[in-house]
Order: structure tokens, then sequence, then C-alpha cells
């Protein structure tokens, strides 16, 4: 069974297609699931000139009729989403941004052209029996880094809210790429969405328990809500971290509060303070100051005698102690999170002075 990988152009495709000589529906593959917004960003990727994953195909030779099939073996909701545009009959929409509301056939001729020639790597297994192919996706799947949290929500989902988060997560690349708030590493794991999606549930529902089990539970629940509801928590979000970075960016970058975990409670404290964050159990001891604003002078100073205080790390009965313990426990529950938010809150209020 040889091994041949090769690259075909968009175009190719289209003309097997034609010609009856493409297969997309083999027993290997899941049936067509892709959400609009995945196809869209797809498309964009291609018109974008960014590199796609490679396809595998099953190509069956017979010399008898001299002709070729080509079963794809891994990369049918890809093909899919490219001859559906191909075909006029999938609309572009704000997953990309430069072709918004266009069809095929309304691109200008250099982006039909940049469409066509697109080159799409492919791994063909000449005449390869179904034994075969799962051999080869089993010796590819052992050599795999096992799949964060993060990484099996994007592969999984495909409405509306994995696209509000990973929306937001490509807006805010200063956040990973200049800042490190999440590092490159993790970054690349898509552990950036994680903060997001925090953001967002913050926004939504208020500050709790976090981690992986309940962002994903969020997703679940949310699946079903359309574009629009995402689009006021966005704004929101938007708003907050652009007055959090011009505010606290300059003296705080190298701090605890540019930890994932700090930055999101100074995030949830901000948005709290401008009446953005549901009261909840964890706000509960300082819920009068919701809608209050945030007096920046004072944060200035406040924080930084936490981020010091954290620096310092051997604060038992001072006033920042609480802070201090909670930001080297579990970071994502409550009890390690409502200490944090509350010192937080009542550093930057305002309305009240820190204590």
């Amino acid at each position: 069974m040889p091994s041949i990988p090769q690259t075909y152009t968009v175009s190719d495709f289209i003309e097997w297609q034609a010609k009856k000589q493409l297969v997309l529906a083999p027993e290997f593959q899941r049936g067509s699931v892709w959400s609009p917004s995945a196809k869209v960003f797809l498309i964009d990727t291609i018109l974008n000139d960014l590199p796609l994953p490679q396809v595998y195909f099953r190509t069956k030779l017979n010399p008898q009729t001299q002709t070729t099939v080509r079963e794809v073996v891994d990369g049918q909701q890809r093909l899919r989403a490219i001859l559906e545009f191909a075909s006029g009959n999938l609309k572009l929409t704000s997953k990309s941004p430069n072709f918004k509301g266009k069809t095929y056939q309304d691109l200008a001729v250099e982006d039909q052209e940049q469409f066509l020639s697109y080159r799409i790597p492919v791994v063909q297994l000449v005449n390869a029996s179904d034994a075969e192919v799962l051999e080869v996706f089993a010796r590819l799947n052992s050599y795999s880094v096992k799949v964060t949290p993060a990484e099996l929500r994007h592969a999984e989902f495909s409405e509306p809210v994995k696209w509000a988060i990973y929306d937001a997560a490509r807006h805010w690349s200063t956040l990973w790429g200049d800042l490190k708030v999440v590092s490159t590493r993790d970054t690349v794991r898509l552990k950036h969405t994680t903060l997001i999606a925090e953001m967002f549930i913050a926004l939504d529902r208020g500050l709790g328990d976090g981690g992986e089990t309940q962002i994903t539970r969020y997703y679940k629940v949310k699946s079903k809500e359309e574009e629009d509801y995402f689009s006021p928590l966005r704004e929101k979000l938007d708003e907050v971290v652009s007055e959090l970075l011009e505010h606290t960016k300059a003296d705080f970058a190298e701090s605890t509060f540019y930890d994932a975990p700090n930055f999101l409670v100074l995030f949830a404290a901000v948005a709290f303070l401008k009446g953005y964050v549901p009261i909840s159990k964890l706000s509960e001891s300082v819920n009068e100051l919701s809608g209050q604003g945030v007096d920046w002078e004072k944060a200035s100073v406040n924080l930084s005698a936490l981020a010091q205080a954290v620096d310092d790390g051997a604060e038992e009965h001072g006033p920042y102690a609480q802070f201090v313990s909670a930001s080297k426990s579990t970071l994502h529950r409550v009890s390690s999170r409502k200490p944090r938010f509350e010192a937080v809150v009542r550093a930057i209020s305002a309305d009240v002075a820190h204590a």
C-alpha cells in the first residue's frame, strides 16, 4: 500500500466532484455536521492563503477501466465546505470580515483565482484495504499529543458560543503574543480560549467555580443560543479589557495580575464595578459596590501593594494575607476566587477605601 504525499488545487477537487471521481461519504467518516460558521471560517482560511491540515484519500486505481476514484478517509467536512462555496451555495459571514456577505460569484476575479489555485496537502493511500486504512489512523493517533479540554471543545462544538469565544481570543492577541497572560505554548493548545470563556461566563452569570468541566458545561448549555446572545457580552468584554490594559499594562504587566488566574479576577472586579457582572454568592460581601465604578488612581497604589505581597509570599496575618494565601491555592475554586475577588474589588473601587 503506497502512501503518497502530494498537493492538489481546489479546482482539482471541483473537477473530480463533477466527474464523480470523488467520494465524500465512505464509512470512515462522520456525516455532514459542520455549522455554517465553521464552513465560513475554513473558506476565509483559504482566501487568506493560510494553511489547512492534510486530507487523506484512499485512491482506487482500476487498471482495466484506467480510472481513478478518490475516497476521502479524513477531511470530508473541509472538502464539503469548499465544494459548497464553489457551487455558490455558501455565503460568507462576519467570520470572514474581509469577504462578509459574498458568495463565490461575488468575489473579485483575483480572489476567485486565489480560491481555485489554493493547494491542499493530500496523502493518498493507494488501493488500501479497510484494515490498512484503520492501521494508518491507529499509527497516526499513537504519535498524537493528548488533546487539551480547550482543543476538544474547539473540535466538538461548532455553535455560535464557540465562535464568540474564539473570535474574542483572536482579537485580543496582545494578551497572549505580547503580554503572555497565557504562554505561547499554552496558546498553541488553545488554552487562551479557556480564559476568554471564563470572562464570558463571569459577564453572563457571575464569577463562580471555574475549571474545564464548568467551561464545557457552559458551552453545552449555551449551544442553542444564536450570535445575538453573545454580542452584548463581547462588547462588555472588549470595553473592560481595553480599560484594564489602558490603566494597568504599564505598571503591572510583570505582576501576578497578568498571570491568567489573577488577570481573570482583575477583569471580573473591573466588570463588577462597572455593573456588568451579575450578583452571586461569590460577591455577597461587596454587593453594595456593584456599579460604583473604578478609581484608577487608588487602584494603582492598592494593586501594587497586593502584587508586592504575592511576590514576597510571606504575609500570614497582615491586610493582604487572605489574598496571598488564595493566590497559592486551587485557583479555579470559589474558595480561592472569593477572597481574591473581594480584595481586588475593594482595592480598586471608587467608593470604599481598601481595608
